[in-house]
């Protein structure tokens, strides 16, 4: 257990300082353009992989950690929208994103491949979150939430999650 926190701790590290040095995080606009091909989000994506070509199984606390943060991102768009997203309202997204990230460390328990996987998409979601936090409407926030929770259904099973689309 400690091992896989740890584990966790410094695939997330690397993961900031990566996206911090490289710019992987490019500015986008336009939320709907995830396509299943990832063109401009490869160097954020890098990293995630598949069960042999299929999609790795999920448990409860994964699907209700994830959920809750889709649920969350998914009310906050139409305010990143219409440029209205407050500093208080990104900082309490922030805030939310982190604490279900900290639930999923402390329940989940996946294979070594899926965990990995997942720690590539936290990584993405804890980077956007706090770019969400410290600037509401900047283009490398919101629009990276979404795009992680985009890729998420396409690497993990979750019956019943809801895609954002831009609105």
């Amino acid at each position: 257990m400690m091992k896989s926190i740890r584990n966790f701790w410094l695939v997330l590290i690397s993961s900031v300082i990566f996206f911090a040095n490289t710019g992987s995080l490019q500015a986008e606009t336009n939320m709907s353009d995830h396509q299943h091909s990832h063109g401009q989000n490869e160097h954020a994506t890098s990293g995630l992989s598949m069960d042999h070509g299929q999609k790795w199984k999920t448990d409860a606390p994964l699907r209700q950690g994830m959920q809750t943060i889709n649920d969350a991102v998914r009310k906050a768009v139409p305010a990143y929208h219409h440029e209205t997203l407050t500093k208080n309202d990104a900082e309490q997204l922030a805030s939310h994103i982190n604490d279900q990230v900290n639930y999923l460390i402390a329940n989940c328990k996946l294979e070594p491949g899926a965990d990995a996987t997942l720690h590539v998409l936290i990584g993405n979601l804890l980077t956007a979150a706090t770019k969400v936090s410290n600037e509401p409407l900047s283009p490398q926030g919101m629009p990276h939430l979404v795009k992680t929770l985009q890729l998420y259904p396409d690497y993990f099973e979750h019956h019943g999650w809801n895609e954002i689309t831009e609105k």
